[in-house]
């Protein structure tokens, strides 16, 4: 009888523990509407007649979570960093004409996490909303090469707005403190105008869209 008491504990130690802190890391894949930052790049397509190279692909993202449990849910803070670019180019025999265009986005906010158990003791879906400020800044390079002569400036936008984001996802228990999770999500953005040296511009960075997640999530466990 004690051995098989023994066996149990070991197969379900997450039953000791009610709460703890845990530390969440996970890439992604993001679609982003960017539409005012398409907008920019189809006028230089238009004003100077340059090749599009690049059109702001939908592209990879970046999260990291501090947060805490307590039985079914969990909640904290979290950081997540987007990117994404455009490129413009011309060229013929007598130089060529770039137009670099690269934004980022930082995400920097709160969720919370409310856990569903299933008939697998491993497995739990779950339920989060998340919300904060976004951080954006867009850097356009222009580069100009004429015969042995070049040039180039750099002008910048920053912006902040706000963002909302319901995410619906798993996790999978390897061990008591180590845990795959996935999601899914979508991320809907507000006001966002952008500033050129501190005067307000018409462009907006809207990186609405849908989100992937896959990572790990580690917990220090507290007991009861």
């Amino acid at each position: 009888m004690k051995k098989l008491l023994i066996i149990l504990l070991l197969c379900y130690p997450i039953h000791a523990y009610t709460q703890g802190l845990s530390l969440e890391y996970s890439i992604g894949y993001g679609t982003y509407d960017l539409n005012d930052i398409k907008s920019l790049e189809n006028s230089m397509l238009d004003s100077y007649g340059l090749k599009d190279v690049d059109r702001f692909p939908n592209y990879r993202t970046h999260s990291v979570a501090l947060g805490f449990i307590r039985g079914r849910h969990h909640f904290g803070g979290n950081f997540s960093y987007l990117t994404t670019g455009g490129r413009l180019n011309r060229a013929d025999y007598s130089g060529s004409y770039t137009v670099d265009m690269i934004i980022n986005g930082y995400r920097l906010g709160a969720f919370y996490r409310n856990y569903i158990n299933t008939r697998f003791s491993r497995l739990s879906i779950y339920l989060q909303l998340s919300s904060g400020v976004l951080f954006s800044n867009l850097k356009m390079n222009e580069q100009v090469n004429v015969y042995s002569e070049s040039a180039q400036e750099t002008t910048t936008l920053k912006g902040v707005g706000g963002y909302f984001e319901p995410t619906i996802g798993a996790t999978f228990r390897f061990t008591n403190w180590l845990h795959l999770s996935v999601g899914g999500g979508y991320e809907s953005d507000f006001w966002g105008t952008m500033k050129l040296s501190g005067q307000k511009t018409q462009i907006n960075a809207d990186w609405t869209g849908f989100r992937l997640y896959g990572g790990l999530l580690f917990i220090l466990p507290a007991k009861k």
